[in-house]
C-alpha cells in the first residue's frame, strides 16, 4: 500500500473520529500526530503508523474500511453482473462415478480431466463409469 494513501486516510481518521484516540489515554493520538508531522517533513512513515495503530482493534477496522475505499466484496454493486455461487455443497453427478463391479468401491470425479485410479484399491479389476 502507498505511503500517501496510509497517511492520507489516518489524517482524516484523526480529524473526523476523536472518539478513537481516547481509548489509550491519549498517548496514542500523541504519537500519531509526530508521525503525521514527520510525513509533512517528507519522511515515509506508512508502515510505522499501521504498525501503531493495527495495535488497536477498533482503529484497525475502521482504517482497514478507508483503505479498502469501504469497498464491500460480498454484495455487487448496483447495476453491474455478478455471480452467485449455487447454495449447498459440490456433489458430483451420478455419471461421474467410477464404481468398482465387484465390492462397494466407488471413486467420484469432481473436475473434468481429473485421473481416474487405475483399479479397485482391493485389487478386483478397473473401475468402471456409473455401475
Amino acid at each position: 500500500m502507498r505511503d500517501k494513501e496510509i497517511v492520507a486516510s489516518v489524517r482524516a481518521l484523526r480529524g473526523e473520529a476523536p472518539e478513537l484516540w481516547a481509548s489509550v489515554g491519549g498517548t496514542l493520538a500523541r504519537d500519531v500526530d509526530t508521525l503525521l508531522a514527520r510525513a509533512e517533513a517528507g519522511e515515509q512513515v506508512g508502515e510505522e503508523i499501521l504498525t501503531l495503530l493495527t495495535a488497536d482493534p477498533a482503529l484497525r477496522d475502521e482504517l482497514s474500511h478507508r483503505l479498502l475505499g469501504g469497498e464491500d466484496t460480498y454484495r455487487e454493486a448496483p447495476g453491474s453482473p455478478s455471480y452467485t455461487p449455487l447454495a449447498g455443497l459440490a456433489d458430483p453427478s451420478a455419471e461421474m462415478i467410477y464404481r468398482c463391479r465387484v465390492c462397494d468401491y466407488s471413486y467420484p470425479i469432481f473436475e473434468v480431466g481429473e485421473p481416474v485410479p487405475e483399479g479397485c484399491p482391493d485389487q478386483h479389476g478397473p473401475l468402471v463409469l456409473g455401475v
